[in-house]
């Protein structure tokens, strides 16, 4: 299998400073083998290994095909990734699918709750925030409800993604269809 030769530059690149070990994953999860990467990048087999290894090895690193236990959901409706066309995640597990990122925008221009097939969305953009509305947290960022204009949340662990989150996530989602 040939060498991924966006990747391989990547690679060159990093040697200058010091091989990244992410930059060799990357190679050898496009397909190619230690040593084919270790000829390209001019280093021995060995050190390769090493690196690999250093990195934590590479039999962690080949993704398995997710059990139905390890698929990712929406956290808002609670689709699984292989209902969605696009599912974006954040830290902790959260995630946000495409069809909730439309209707989350469509509650921010209406400014008022939108009812899905799943999950209604409320968005809230109230100014000053209530007391107890300043504890709530942006479920992808962490940031507090007072920290941001205006939060939408929506489904039965009431996930919350604040307006800064989800302009990021629409911008994944574009790309992702593009």
């Amino acid at each position: 299998m040939p060498l991924d030769a966006s990747l391989l530059e990547q690679a060159k690149a990093a040697e200058g400073r010091v091989i990244d070990a992410e930059h060799v994953r990357r190679l050898q999860l496009a397909g190619a083998s230690l040593r084919e990467i270790a000829d390209a990048l001019g280093l021995s087999h060995q050190r390769v290994h090493q690196i690999v290894e250093s990195a934590g090895g590479s039999r962690r690193w080949r993704s398995r095909r997710p059990g139905p236990e390890q698929l990712l959901s929406c956290s808002f409706c609670g689709r699984d990734q292989k209902r969605t066309k696009a599912l974006i995640t954040g830290p902790g597990g959260v995630g946000i699918c495409d069809r909730c990122i439309h209707q989350a925008d469509a509650a921010v221009a209406a400014g008022q709750p939108v009812a899905g097939e799943k999950a209604t969305f409320r968005f809230e953009r109230i100014y000053p925030v209530p007391g107890e509305a300043k504890a709530e947290r942006c479920s992808f960022c962490g940031k507090r409800r007072h920290r941001v204009a205006g939060m939408a949340a929506a489904g039965q662990a009431q996930a919350r993604i604040c307006d800064e989150c989800l302009g990021l996530c629409r911008e994944i989602r574009d790309e992702i269809k593009t």
